[in-house]
């Protein structure tokens, strides 16, 4: 079975700065509804401090106010404002950016159109920077602008890209004079609806990863389902058969941690033999990327050759720039430099001594040329140099040039494989590029580390440790290397997990840090390899959450449950290691003690008194009193805290008969009453 995975999953751009923004707040806060659609994130957020509100008249004068991610009216910064209370505002930029243009036109007198959901919290906060007055149309029906002498047309981010052109055709302007038309749709929005679509299209199964209560992902399962079989889930689904399928594809929504999706994963390749992952980006897409920045390259060479043409037709001394580099000729070998001519000037130029050699031995350099010069040996006298001076004649340097290029004796060494650094200089597109020597190397963002990068421009300025696969990747004719970082790491990567495999075993007690939480458990470094411990596999008891028994960030002994090298995974187990409650009973609340207990449940044949944490014992009716007991209620009632004596403890079947009577006055026990007998 193959799994198809879209390229963009995790959170979008906009979702992951109103999270890093929410997270950057210290202390209590409040946040206008969910910063997100998506359950799992506003549990964390809540367990972190930020209190959900519906309306900021919920949140004390001077508090912290965090507006989540659909934005919100312009009332509330202006009553935030009144009130005092700071606005940390996690507004997505795509919306941000259409309430500033629904204000501003607003102003200029245009009617405002809204083409999305009237009740979604994103159209309603873009309505408010409008005064309230926008029109919100569906994009379905018709819609009459006749009235109107300038409209401004917007889209919800989330609006489903298929029905674009439909709304629009179904919005008549026949006498609006001034039509302005956005198409605000967020382009990741597009581009996930767009790969549910070829994907699910050629799919047995798509599961859709998100919240019920978000509107894109709900898009996406809409897209989904008219094409194949769709799930729409918001964890670990587990009654999926995946017996008959032969293609699934992942789909997530723009707010689903990346959590839930691996969950998704590793569950599925558990429930399915044979299971490979593919992406929609293929080898042939990476090759023409950088095959397209190459040839960017030679556009640029033959940009810069003419303008050096351009610049060679200008007055002699306008000619040279500083730092340009010029192939010239040796003249004279003389005590204090070497004079060269240059083709195509009509003045020499001088090198100085000092500007020979890297080594600083620039009398070798001179015996060399004159060596050279004697044997009429054209191509040694010819030297590659850079301009340093146009002051009082031309001033070049040979060794700014050798240091320029020297790397190019790492070539032949990059080709046999060797690790080279490269400090990244330019973003083109999907790539990196700097240069090694006279050598442009290139990048791809797939080939920069382990993962999905979102941002390039964070890697500008960056040296990369890189390698090439083969020697093919080196082209020097065109002065081209194609490298990659991630190689190296993957390397790197095995090897450390080699090394961690060799030297584990089950039922082996080790030393975890508790990295991130999950519905379905925790994820814990284990000398830098992440492992699970199941929800299951934390407490004897049943759990809501793992933060109810561990804390991120803390290390904690785990015993290794189960060991799989070739899924590369490990179970671990934190209960094994601690008592269990009936062990701790046995020893609390032996036969004969005498214990204080709660009633926690009563019922016709006696009371459950709870003794302890999740340890309940059995006070039978013929065991509460010396007398007879029509109905236990009469002398007890649930939260009664009453003391008793253990008759008997029976670990096996975790059952603790208890007596009450045992430490009561032993009375004239009163004779049951008589049962009445059909004659």
């Amino acid at each position: 079975m193959k799994i198809w995975l879209p390229k963009e999953i995790g959170f979008c751009n906009g979702v992951s700065s109103a999270i890093k923004k929410a997270t950057s707040v210290t202390g209590k806060a409040y946040c206008l509804g969910e910063l997100v659609h998506n359950a799992v994130v506003t549990r964390e957020l809540q367990q972190r401090g930020l209190t959900i509100v519906h309306s900021v008249d919920e949140v004390p004068d001077g508090e912290t106010l965090v507006i989540r991610a659909h934005g919100a009216p312009k009332r509330v910064y202006d009553e935030a404002a009144r009130r005092n209370i700071k606005i940390v505002d996690a507004t997505c930029p795509s919306v941000r950016a259409i309430q500033q243009k629904a204000k501003r036109y607003h102003e200029d007198g245009y009617r405002i159109v809204l083409v999305g959901d009237a009740s979604h919290p994103e159209i309603v906060g873009i309505n408010g920077w409008c005064d309230d007055s926008a029109i919100i149309f569906d994009g379905k029906g018709k819609l009459d602008l006749c009235d109107a002498e300038k409209v401004l047309v917007m889209f919800q981010t989330t609006f489903d890209t298929r029905f674009f052109e439909k709304s629009l055709q179904n919005i008549s302007t026949d006498r609006v004079k001034t039509l302005e038309i956005f198409n605000t749709i967020c382009y990741t929005t597009s581009q996930r609806q767009y790969y549910a679509r070829i994907l699910s299209a050629r799919c047995d199964l798509a599961i859709v990863v998100g919240d019920g209560n978000s509107s894109n992902t709900k898009r996406l399962y809409e897209i989904a389902s008219r094409n194949c079989p769709t799930v729409l889930t918001d964890g670990i689904p587990t009654d999926i058969d995946l017996s008959k399928c032969k293609n699934v594809c992942i789909i997530s929504g723009a707010s689903t941690p990346i959590e839930l999706i691996k969950g998704v994963l590793e569950t599925m390749s558990e429930n399915a033999k044979d299971t490979v992952i593919e992406t929609v980006v293929s080898d042939e897409a990476v090759e023409a990327a950088s095959e397209k920045v190459a040839e960017e390259e030679k556009v640029m060479g033959k940009d810069e050759a003419m303008l050096a043409k351009a610049v060679s037709e200008m007055k002699e001394g306008q000619r040279y720039k500083l730092g340009q580099k010029v192939k010239c000729r040796v003249v004279l070998v003389s005590d204090d430099g070497v004079y060269v001519s240059i083709p195509s000037s009509k003045k020499e130029a001088f090198i100085p001594n000092e500007e020979l050699a890297m080594d600083g031995n620039f009398q070798a350099v001179k015996d060399e040329l004159k060596a050279a010069m004697e044997a009429d040996a054209a191509d040694k006298c010819t030297l590659d140099c850079a301009v340093i001076s146009v002051d009082k004649g031309i001033t070049l340097s040979k060794k700014v040039i050798d240091e320029r290029y020297k790397d190019d004796a790492l070539v032949e060494g990059i080709k046999q494989g060797n690790e080279f650094q490269v400090t990244m200089t330019r973003v083109g597109k999907e790539c990196l590029t700097g240069k090694l020597g006279s050598y442009t190397v290139i990048v791809h963002a797939s080939q920069i580390k382990i993962g999905y990068v979102k941002n390039l421009n964070d890697y500008l300025g960056k040296t990369l440790r890189l390698v090439v696969s083969n020697p093919e990747k080196v082209d020097d004719r065109k002065r081209v290397i194609f490298a990659s970082q991630k190689t190296i790491l993957l390397a790197e990567k095995k090897a450390k997990e080699d090394e961690f495999w060799n030297n584990i075993a089950v039922d082996e007690i080790v030393d975890g840090k508790v990295l991130r939480f999950a519905p379905f458990g925790a994820f814990v470094d284990v000398n830098g390899f992440d492992c699970l411990a199941h929800s299951t596999d934390l407490a004897w008891e049943h759990i809501n959450d793992p933060s109810e028994v561990l804390e991120i960030g803390k290390t904690y002994e785990f015993v290794v449950l189960a060991l799989d090298r070739e899924k590369n995974r490990v179970s671990l187990g934190y209960k094994q290691l601690q008592p269990q409650p009936w062990d701790i009973a046995e020893q609390k609340f032996p036969v004969g003690a005498r214990v204080k207990g709660k009633v926690a449940r009563i019922l016709p044949f006696g009371a459950f008194v709870e003794l302890d944490k999740h340890i309940d014992g059995l006070l039978h009716v013929s065991n509460v009193s010396w007398d007879w007991l029509e109905d236990i209620n009469t002398v007890l009632k649930v939260g009664d805290e009453i003391e008793v004596e253990v008759l008997e403890f029976d670990k096996e079947n975790k059952r603790i008969t208890l007596s009450r009577k045992a430490l009561l006055p032993k009375t004239e026990a009163q004779p049951e009453p008589e049962q009445k007998t059909e004659e």
